[in-house]
């Protein structure tokens, strides 16, 4: 009976022990919380360009070699259009720290009257050789809505 009672015990703290919690914390799930996005144009030399400013943290516990965007522009009704190039971030990032970044659009490519934009962190490599790649969730996302509704 002893025996039975201590393979019970045992077998009920393998199980527990092995059990995930249900609902992790956004960190956990995104190693880069971006904090700020925005589209705006630079007006210089009589050319407006399009940039897009990203604010970003680095949660991952570990330093960022490289940081892949994707940016979905919102057209009218809100409904999402693709860059047709996904935005790279390559200067390195130390776990903690925030950056701003600008990246330079294609005019082309960028409707003046969009009513907002979508980035998702699509994938973060890191200095040692690793990486995390969104798994569909788009659990790393910051969408800027600006649509009548």
């Amino acid at each position: 009976m002893r025996a039975s009672a201590a393979l019970l015990v045992f077998a009920l703290c393998l199980a527990f022990g092995t059990l995930k919690p249900e609902a992790e914390s956004p960190e956990l799930k995104c190693p880069v919380v971006i904090n700020r996005v925005e589209l705006s144009y630079n007006h210089q030399g009589g050319v407006s360009k399009p940039q897009l400013t990203i604010e970003f943290d680095n949660r991952a516990g570990k330093q960022i070699s490289k940081i892949t965007y994707n940016l979905l522009l919102l057209g009218e009704g809100g409904y999402p259009h693709p860059y047709p190039e996904d935005l790279t971030y390559r200067e390195g990032l130390e776990t903690g720290k925030r950056k701003v970044y600008i990246w330079d659009l294609a005019s082309e490519s960028v409707d003046i009257h969009r009513t907002g934009e979508t980035v998702v962190v699509k994938k973060v490599e890191f200095i040692d050789a690793t990486s995390w790649i969104d798994d569909g969730s788009e659990s790393c996302v910051f969408t800027v809505d600006f649509h009548a509704r």
